[in-house]
């Protein structure tokens, strides 16, 4: 079975979330392997020296331990346009190190540079990331995911994100649309609804 992983904004020496990404590291862990034994992240992780100035992202391997802790410096990759790609089997419910549930489906992007997946008629995620959508006064996010990110959970918990099911024929309603994980805010990047084809 595939580690489970935890990718983790570290900024300025800082990490972000990290209760959150403990909560869902345990739960998956307790689902997975029946690891009763909660990790507690913010005992067992220290940030590197050479790691505390600048944006870095942390990235935890874990089953019924931590067996890796990896910090890498982090760049937003660039995402102009995204590709529907249709997949009603595909499940990807616990952040996994395997992403071969993505690698079909990215051969299909085209010239596009990512994807962006339609399950059982609703859209759901990129590859990497959640996706929300502003209204021109709310911004929604897909009600089934593939995977409930700590960002988007944030954002529900704090009132800025609503869930709604989305259909692909939904999309020209809304005026933007935003990528979102652990290491992506809401706005920062952002494309219009025609960068979806």
């Amino acid at each position: 079975m595939s580690l489970l992983l935890e990718s983790i904004r570290v900024d300025e020496g800082r990490f972000f979330n990290l209760p959150l990404h403990e909560r869902r590291l345990n739960d998956s862990r307790r689902e997975l392997f029946g690891a009763m034994e909660p990790v507690d992240l913010s005992a067992s992780l220290s940030i590197p020296h050479q790691c505390r100035q600048g944006l870095f992202k942390c990235r935890v391997l874990c089953d019924e331990r931590i067996r890796r802790v990896e910090f890498e410096a982090y760049a937003r990759r660039a995402v102009r346009s995204l590709k529907l790609v249709r997949d009603d089997a595909i499940s990807y419910s616990h952040k996994v190190e395997d992403k071969s549930a993505f690698t079909r489906l990215l051969e299909l992007k085209v010239e596009c540079d990512d994807i962006l997946i339609v399950k059982k008629g609703l859209v759901t995620d990129t590859s990497f990331s959640n996706i929300a959508l502003y209204d021109g006064s709310r911004w929604r996010t897909p009600a089934s995911p593939l995977l409930r990110g700590t960002k988007r959970e944030e954002l529900i918990s704090e009132g800025v994100l609503v869930e709604e099911d989305i259909s692909p024929g939904d999309l020209c309603r809304f005026t933007r649309v935003s990528l979102i994980n652990a290491m992506l805010d809401l706005g920062d990047t952002v494309l219009p609804p025609d960068a979806i084809v």
